[in-house]
């Protein structure tokens, strides 16, 4: 039986602009976040708060990035959110929500800069290292492209190192340790785990505390589960000739691999280890199962101000 529950304000996100209206006082410097809270119960001593974000695509360019400078003006004016607040602005009103609730971790679910542009790179680290909280950067599909390089060896032998001066990730994942629970942030950005991430899992499978998994792209549920979320990624996003999701990890979608096939199956075991997934990518909210006794959650687009607030206890 799932151990998850959840309560959202009045069964949808809300800006908290919302929450000014009507009470004399000036909108906060997050005016336009909207927050998802969650509750997962794990039965640990201590509260702990953590927070998920995906998908800002901040797309900001210098010189030294010239090259790219035409495709980079033509992102930043594609991803406004609802009020025109470009992606840059609406994470700098994200990372003010952040300091103000101080959560125990924050994890970018990927897909938070647009490029591997070192302007778009150190304007997050700035305003991440300005919260104060400690945090996880997963790799989406675009954090590393760049230009025409896109999943090519060259992406990822140049371009991929950029990100390390905000991102420890290591053969594929990042692990945080807690007293009572693990945090596994698991990089997916081209429809597949790595074998390290599979290893890692394994392993904590022996240890026998709880995970929460993160990722950037969402695993297919199961079949009986699979329609709510499944139709709302194609409605969303289209489908393959075959009728197959674009954005999901599963065989009626991104068809996974041998080593992406033993993860997920791991992940969907009725002795896993895993009590939530959180990811991104598709770009709206989702909450369902992926098993009987698993749910994953979707955040909707950081560029639109979207921000999961997970409360542990």
């Amino acid at each position: 039986m799932s151990r998850l529950s959840m309560r959202i304000c009045t069964g949808v996100c809300i800006s908290l602009s919302l929450l000014c209206m009507g009470c004399g006082s000036a909108e906060p410097e997050y005016a336009h976040v909207r927050v998802h809270e969650e509750e997962l119960h794990l039965g640990i001593d201590e509260p702990f708060d953590l927070a998920f974000i995906a998908d800002t695509h901040i797309s900001l360019v210098d010189e030294r990035d010239k090259e790219l400078t035409d495709k980079a003006m033509l992102r930043y004016g594609a991803f406004l959110s609802p009020d025109g607040l470009h992606a840059d602005e609406m994470f700098a009103e994200e990372m003010n929500y952040i300091k103000e609730i101080s959560p125990d971790l924050l994890i970018l679910g990927g897909d938070i800069v647009d490029s591997a542009m070192y302007a778009s790179i150190e304007y997050v680290k700035e305003k991440v290292d300005a919260t104060g909280i400690d945090y996880i950067y997963g790799m989406g599909n675009h954090d590393f492209e760049y230009g025409d390089e896109y999943y090519t060896d060259r992406a990822y032998e140049e371009y991929l190192p950029r990100l390390e001066v905000i991102s420890d990730t290591k053969n594929g994942y990042q692990v945080r340790e807690y007293d009572g629970f693990t945090v596994m942030v698991t990089d997916d950005d081209n429809n597949q785990v790595t074998e390290g991430a599979l290893d890692k899992l394994k392993e904590l499978c022996g240890e026998g505390k709880p995970v929460i998994l993160c990722t950037h792209v969402p695993i297919e549920p199961d079949a009986e589960y699979a329609g709510e979320l499944m139709d709302k990624s194609i409605e969303a996003w289209g489908a393959y000739d075959d009728g197959r999701s674009r954005v999901l990890i599963g065989y009626n979608s991104c068809i996974p691999n041998e080593v992406t096939s033993q993860f997920i199956d791991i992940v969907k075991a009725k002795d896993s280890p895993v009590e939530l997934v959180i990811s991104g990518h598709i770009h709206f909210y989702n909450k369902s199962n992926l098993t009987g006794e698993l749910t994953q959650i979707t955040t909707g687009a950081g560029f639109e101000g979207d921000v999961i607030h997970l409360h542990i206890d």
